[in-house]
């Protein structure tokens, strides 16, 4: 059996919200999504998602009758979305309120869909899944599927705004170990944390720090890409390294997998020894709720800039420069903390990609094409390493992580918002920066949001290099 997603903005989720709770009786909406498709590298599953891309209002004259329980409609506004989701492969949502609040699909509510639907599988013959959705003021979404044989089955539901929301998802029950934890940030956040499936992309430095607090804090579903080997270099800053591992130039994957296993809380961990734009890493990438970006090649921080747009996917990306003076001392040394998401300037506008770079990176995925360009003198040697010290990358890492816990669970406070945080390690200071980063109008990916929801496209994630 099929799985079903949907992911909306917290914009999307504020005008649905708007349209439909406007007052003390039920109304609808109506909303556009593009679609992927995916396995789930955790359960096995297929898994059709749709994101939202456009919302249409229901015009009062559609009604024929509303009252604080239930209403009638001309379904014309549904028929007319649904054909042109059929026209541009997109799925249909249709949203209602429930006024008193309850978050449950009534049996007017069965009732009603059965015969809304039906529209689409019978008369329109689709066979792509469509979407009912309840929700309320107070931020709450109920979602539920249907395909063509008309079942319905719970719809996985996150909103990504301000705050991360996951809905009908399966939290698991909370374990003994997080009783501190949970002395902080309660009981809820044990399930809203078990139930999260999470990327970290590059287990060096940061990535392995990464992925050590993600397993101590209580993430139970982690993907770790990365393509990379041990080496000598590696044992003074990559958690859970070993000489051994280092003499036997085994896989990065492997030992921070085996690393966190060995930690003992639950936890399911799925390795992919590849390239963050081998189709394999995609595919898990896709089937993540959130990732973490922690490689510091430009083409890589491009797919993770995209994947935040056309999967509505939140990224949190990590950077470390560290940049000595000409007379001593240093002229950087910061950390950085970067939440990538649609209504966030992306990683291009802020200048954290340079087109330059991302084509000599994607050289490196083929040595014998790389050599070739290099000895043209179109690509400079490999320069030096970047300087790194084990304690800031993993002050870096415990940055982002506390940024995944605020998204989560609102810590400090709803007027504490930032999409990215730098923190400077060579002076001493009451509080990190938070620097303004701004659009481009002309920008496809954060001005004009071209690619907001779109989801599986060809080429893939609409990237040509």
């Amino acid at each position: 059996m099929t799985d079903i997603e949907l992911r909306l903005t917290g914009e999307h989720a504020d005008k649905l919200r708007a349209l439909t709770c406007a007052d003390e009786k039920e109304a609808a909406a109506i909303a556009l999504c593009g679609r992927s498709t995916f396995p789930d590298p955790w359960s096995g599953k297929q898994v059709e998602r749709l994101h939202v891309r456009e919302i249409i209002e229901v015009p009062a004259e559609a009604y024929e009758s509303r009252s604080a329980d239930t209403f009638t409609w001309s379904t014309t506004p549904f028929y007319n979305a649904l054909k042109r989701a059929e026209a541009n492969d997109l799925g249909v949502v249709v949203a209602h309120s429930h006024p008193p609040g309850e978050l449950a699909f009534s049996k007017k509510d069965d009732i009603a869909d059965d015969d809304m639907f039906s529209i689409a599988f019978n008369r329109l013959e689709s066979r792509r899944p469509h979407v009912a959705v309840i929700v309320n003021r107070a931020r709450e979404i109920a979602a539920r599927g249907f395909g063509p044989d008309l079942k319905p089955i719970t719809v996985r539901v996150m909103e990504v705004g301000e705050r991360w929301k996951v809905f009908g998802g399966d939290n698991m029950p909370a374990t003994p170990e997080l009783d501190r934890q949970n002395r902080v940030f309660g009981e809820a956040s044990a399930a809203d944390l078990s139930q999260l499936r999470v990327g970290v992309v590059g287990c060096g430095g940061t990535g392995s720090a990464v992925a050590s607090l993600l397993a101590r804090i209580g993430i139970r579903n982690v993907a770790l890409i990365d393509a990379d080997h041990v080496d000598s270099t590696n044992l003074n800053r990559l958690h859970f390294s070993t000489r051994i591992d280092a003499n036997l130039r085994r896989l990065k994957v492997d030992v921070v997998a085996e690393g966190m296993a060995a930690i003992g809380l639950p936890m399911s961990i799925v390795r992919v020894p590849k390239f963050i734009n081998s189709p394999d890493a995609l595919e898990v990438l896709k089937a993540c709720d959130v990732i973490f970006g922690c490689t510091d090649d430009h083409l890589g921080r491009e797919t993770l800039n995209r994947i935040a747009h056309f999967y509505y996917i939140p990224v949190i990306d990590l950077g470390l420069l560290i940049e000595h003076g000409k007379d001593g001392g240093f002229d950087t040394f910061d950390g950085r903390v970067t939440v990538v998401q649609p209504g966030y300037p992306c990683q291009q506008c802020r200048g954290l990609i340079d087109p330059g770079e991302m084509f000599n990176d994607s050289l490196r995925l083929d040595p014998a094409l790389m050599l070739m360009n290099r000895r043209a003198g179109y690509v400079p040697d490999d320069p030096a390493p970047n300087p790194v010290v084990v304690t800031f990358t993993t002050e870096v890492a415990t940055m982002a992580v506390n940024e995944l816990l605020h998204r989560l669970t609102g810590y400090r406070g709803p007027l504490e918002r930032c999409s990215e945080r730098v923190r400077r390690f060579d002076v001493l200071k009451s509080s990190d920066t938070l620097p303004g980063g701004i659009s481009k109008p002309s920008c496809k990916i954060c001005g004009k949001r071209t690619f907001d929801g779109r989801g599986d496209a060809n080429p893939m994630l609409g990237l040509v290099l």
